[in-house]
């Protein structure tokens, strides 16, 4: 028989949760967190597509040639010059970076004529060269540079103005469209003389048909002779960019180490070691 008493004996059925418990628990924190961890993991994926990149379909085909064809810059002091150099060595880690080594890097010489009708022939895979991109149309550059070098005038004596002078340029490079920049905002009275190539530059300033020479930095230690001067009028930079077929993985892949390289001071230390000076920008 049940009575009050027994009843007062019945064990009691202890509830698991508290009546109001969701009203106690720090919902906006839990929130924050857990959209500070999607955050966080998107700009992962976004900003480092290295995994992604390395097990792309494109860099499998490379593998399976077991050959990275890069394009160099030749006769540029400190880029690549008799087998070493900035160029040299970026394509080296690119290379042990696909491969786990370098002995499948091939390094093609190339000018800013040359590379891109061997990259449309499939005969390269990459460039590394001064140029924004090639004029055809299909190909890209990286979003970010692996140096950049300043423009500098090249004369057999020092100026004290630029304004009546005569400046030879390359035709259809950056140094021109940096100089034509130079002319409109700060040296007028200058007259810009392009040429076809570097050549015919050297043969102007020697002739006294012109009072100088814009170049790149690197260009200009290579034409640099015991007469010359390097005057440092502040033209402007040149950025050197990685360039391959739109949309290839090669460039996701050089913009991310190119920007790690920038920010853990591996630029600097290559820069330092072939003696080239680091850019504004790069």
């Amino acid at each position: 028989m049940e009575t009050k008493f027994n009843e007062q004996l019945q064990p009691k059925k202890r509830r698991l949760l508290r009546p109001g418990w969701q009203d106690k628990l720090p919902i906006k924190p839990i929130l924050v967190a857990a959209l500070a961890v999607v955050l966080l993991t998107v700009l992962v994926l976004i900003n480092r597509p290295t995994a992604t990149a390395l097990s792309s379909p494109e860099l499998d085909v490379i593998r399976s040639a077991g050959i990275l064809r890069i394009g160099v810059d030749t006769d540029l002091e400190g880029m690549y010059q008799n087998g070493k150099g900035y160029e040299k060595a970026v394509a080296q880690q690119l290379a042990t970076l696909i491969f786990g080594n370098t002995e499948g890097l091939s390094l093609i010489e190339v000018d800013r004529y040359t590379a891109p009708w061997r990259m449309n022939d499939g005969e390269l895979d990459l460039v590394l060269m001064s140029m924004d991109a090639f004029k055809q149309d299909g190909y890209d550059r990286s979003t970010v540079p692996f140096f950049t070098d300043r423009c500098v005038i090249l004369a057999y004596g020092p100026f004290d103005t630029l304004a009546g002078k005569t400046i030879a340029v390359l035709q259809g490079t950056p140094s021109e469209k940096l100089l034509k920049k130079y002319v409109e905002a700060s040296a007028p009275e200058l007259t810009i003389h392009p040429a076809a190539d570097y050549y015919s530059m050297r043969v102007m300033l020697r002739a006294g048909t012109v009072d100088g020479l814009c170049l790149p930095e690197t260009v200009a230690m290579g034409f640099h002779e015991s007469r010359t001067k390097i005057l440092s009028y502040d033209v402007g930079a040149i950025p050197y960019y990685a360039i391959a077929k739109k949309d290839s993985v090669l460039l996701d892949l050089t913009s991310e180490l190119f920007y790690d390289w920038q920010l853990d001071g591996t630029f600097r230390d290559w820069a330092r070691e072939y003696g080239v000076e680091w850019g504004a920008n790069g």
